[in-house]
């Protein structure tokens, strides 16, 4: 090449870099290209020809361009570092993490090759290489901030989440206005539970940079935990409005949206991100969950949910026929856990959503699955998986705690899987009563690894359903022996469940038809409770005037629209009296759907909405038992019994009626009114519960029947607590089960 030529490709050369520096990224490239026709082996021009390529999202040409570079000239580590960039970017991981290797052994200095190693070692799940990678980027350059934060990503992955807390704030230490150690330390406190420390996290981070779609979604799932469902979808809309195709914002806005109620913008919101994404597995699960309306809000809608979650599961089972594992690692994230609100047979439809869950999970946890268990054990190894090993919940007050308070130790060695992150005295009561407490929260692969290596002989679940990893654990073969309690009473629907242990007083004579598993029926109600002792608050309504006050403590959502008229009926039957609504802690949307939809039935009966429907805000637990103390007859839900809120109000010693139905969720309170030996409460008919309501109602106009009625009950609740028989029983059918699935 000429002198001179060779000087006027330097000058264009520094003019480009120049330009590439500025940002001017079109005038770079067309000064590139111009060296490039004159010297086609400019290894320089080629790289950062290439390095732009990589920058506009040409990532093809990117490697090719760059490799070419390295054919000129293989002494460069930054052309390796940038050739792993652009593999990287098309999701080449392996071809990624050669490349950086090169660069890092071209120049063991190079910080940003094995840094880049680490990110590539964290996103091949192979986190403690990354780990390695990271602490000697710190090592080599202490204030590293992206380091510093990826290392807590590491740790948080491994369910280490103080010392990851650690990691970010001394990103923060070096970088204070680092986004990603600020979101990521709020995904941390989130999943701690710590969710006002985490919105402040997240909230900081807007502040710096109100343009960050991903702290908008993450402050959106916060919100959502929280029961904060409006912020949540505003947050999710936000993101979406920065960043248009992101695919995890529409997915979470869809979630949010069905848990508003907003069955038809949730559905659309699925159908986008498969728009983006179709085959993701994740929305098609979604969007058959979203079937399922959260409140119906006519008898039509209600009755329509069946079929149409069926129809969407067989489209559902057609779109993973070649690959169910895609959907494994989204088990658990929504279920169908409406759908037992609906007054239907719905065992069928719970089975076909649980060949499809369980052959997703074990196809996905495969490799993590299939120990047998350790047969020279002494003891018979029991592990217990439940998200709410904490006071206050009544999977662990009802179902729970009387099993560990009582289980015989000399028999079972007992693994309490704690998947949530609430931890309160409840959960210290219980570690020092259990061989071993694991607490959460942890990724389910980090479950499923435990689990495996403790081998217990047998899972039990008192609840599938309300928490999203037990969901997905329940979903995998993961003992010989796996059985469910009724904490959501309903069949779980799942093939890798055995047993399904209810209460001799709970089911039907026909009941075994209604589970997938065997269901076991235990002495009286199943359980071993004691009643807590609870100092009620006085509650007054400020109303003036005395009237029968019906108290309906339930969620809004077992409210069945088909049912609305039954309670126009008794107003009219009664006369002077009131309806009183419970808003709950979350959905309370839906609570205001019921009073709408209710006022409407009354209205229709002539009835004035405004002299029968009350509504009273969430109440601590003392302020409900006070409460409970001013009404005069508690209604059941005909379509979904209540069983804590029965429980309490039969210790207040306030009158139930109920219509005992065909299903489990339609007989919890008539089994504890047997249990108890007040079955007067108990209809078999719609004109029968109209009639007992009435007499109830009409007795509490007389202050001495009033009060000997209540005497009785509260009587009869004293001497039914701690059920210890079911306990006894439990052992007995575990045992005898265990033994034969060990065969």
């Amino acid at each position: 090449m000429q002198p001179d030529v060779g000087k006027r490709i330097q000058e264009m050369f520094a003019t480009a870099a120049n330009q590439h520096r500025s940002g001017q990224l079109m005038q770079a490239e067309r000064l590139y290209r111009l060296i490039l026709e004159t010297d086609p082996r400019h290894a320089d021009t080629l790289h950062l020809l290439g390095v732009i390529a990589l920058q506009v999202g040409r990532h093809a040409e990117a490697v090719e361009l760059i490799g070419k570079a390295i054919v000129e000239n293989d002494k460069v580590p930054a052309f390796y570092n940038n050739l792993g960039n652009a593999h990287r970017a098309r999701g080449e991981l392996q071809a990624a993490s050669r490349c950086y290797e090169k660069a890092f052994a071209l120049n063991p200095n190079s910080i940003d090759a094995l840094y880049n190693q680490g990110v590539i070692l964290q996103e091949l799940g192979k986190l403690d290489e990354a780990m390695i990678a990271y602490q000697r980027v710190i090592r080599m350059k202490p204030d590293h901030a992206a380091a510093h934060s990826n290392l807590g990503n590491v740790f948080s992955a491994q369910g280490r989440f103080e010392e990851a807390l650690a990691c970010y704030e001394r990103a923060l230490g070096s970088r204070p206005d680092f986004l990603p150690a600020l979101v990521n330390r709020g995904n941390v406190k989130k999943a701690q539970g710590r969710l006002d420390a985490a919105v402040e996290s997240y909230r900081r981070a807007l502040s710096l940079n109100e343009r960050y779609p991903e702290a908008h979604n993450n402050l959106g799932l916060a919100l959502l935990e929280a029961g904060k469902l409006d912020e949540a979808i505003a947050s999710f809309q936000r993101a979406l409005e920065l960043h248009p195709n992101y695919l995890e914002a529409h997915g979470n806005l869809a979630n949010v949206l069905r848990e508003r109620g907003h069955s038809a913008e949730s559905m659309s919101s699925y159908r986008r991100a498969l728009t983006l994404d179709p085959g993701n597995a994740e929305a098609r699960l979604g969007l058959a969950i979203a079937q399922i309306p959260v409140f119906a809000d006519t008898v039509a809608e209600g009755e329509a949910a069946l079929a149409s979650f069926e129809a969407a599961l067989s489209e559902l089972a057609e779109s993973i026929r070649d690959s169910p594992a895609s959907l494994g690692k989204s088990v658990g994230v929504v279920q169908p856990f409406y759908l037992a609100y609906r007054p239907a047979d719905v065992t069928q439809a719970l089975s076909r959503y649980g060949d499809l869950v369980c052959d997703a999970a074990g196809a996905y946890f495969a490799p993590r699955t299939g120990t047998k268990p350790d047969m020279a054990k002494d003891r018979t190894r029991l592990g217990i998986v439940c998200g709410h090993v904490h006071a206050g919940h009544p999977v662990w007050e009802i179902l729970l705690k009387g099993i560990v308070a009582h289980l015989t130790r000399e028999k079972f060695e007992v693994f309490l899987y704690h998947t949530g992150s609430t931890v309160d005295e409840e959960t210290a009561w219980a570690t020092a009563r259990v061989d071993r407490l694991t607490q959460g929260p942890k990724p389910t692969a980090d479950w499923v690894d435990l689990i495996r290596q403790h081998r217990p002989d047998i899972l039990f679940y008192p609840e599938i359903g309300m928490d999203p990893v037990t969901c997905a654990l329940a979903a995998i073969r993961l003992a010989p022996l796996q059985a469910a309690s009724w904490g959501h009473p309903v069949t779980t629907g799942l093939k890798s469940i055995d047993l399904f242990l209810s209460g001799e007083l709970l089911e039907s004579v026909g009941a075994d038809a209604h589970y997938r598993e065997k269901l076991v029926r235990l002495p009286l109600t199943g359980v071993c409770t004691q009643a807590p002792h609870v100092s009620a608050q006085t509650w007054e309504d400020g109303a003036s005037t005395r009237r029968v006050r019906f108290a309906l403590p339930h969620q809004p959502i077992k409210f069945d629209p088909g049912d609305d008229t039954l309670l126009a009926a008794i107003a009219k039957a009664v006369g002077a009296c009131e309806f009183w609504i419970a808003l709950p802690a979350k959905l309370g949307w839906a609570t205001e759907r019921l009073r709408s939809r209710l006022a409407r039935v009354f209205s229709e009966q002539g009835l004035d909405p405004e002299s029968y429907l009350r509504v009273t805000p969430w109440l601590s637990r003392e302020q409900f038992a006070g409460f409970l103390d001013a009404m005069d007859v508690y209604l059941d839900c005909p379509a979904f019994s209540g069983y804590t809120t029965a429980w309490q109000a039969l210790n207040r010693g306030i009158p139930i009626v109920t219509l005992e139905g065909d299903f489990l969720r339609q007989r919890l309170a008539a089994g504890l009114l047997r249990q108890i030996g007040c079955i007067e409460g108990i209809a078999s008919s719609r004109d029968e519960y109209l009639r007992i309501a009435a007499e109830f109602a009409n007795e509490s106009r007389n202050f001495e029947a009033r009060a000997s009625h209540r005497r009785t009950i509260r009587e009869g609740a004293s001497k039914a607590d701690d059920n210890r028989a079911a306990v006894s029983a439990l052992e007995r059918v575990l045992l005898e089960a265990a033994a034969t699935h060990h065969r």
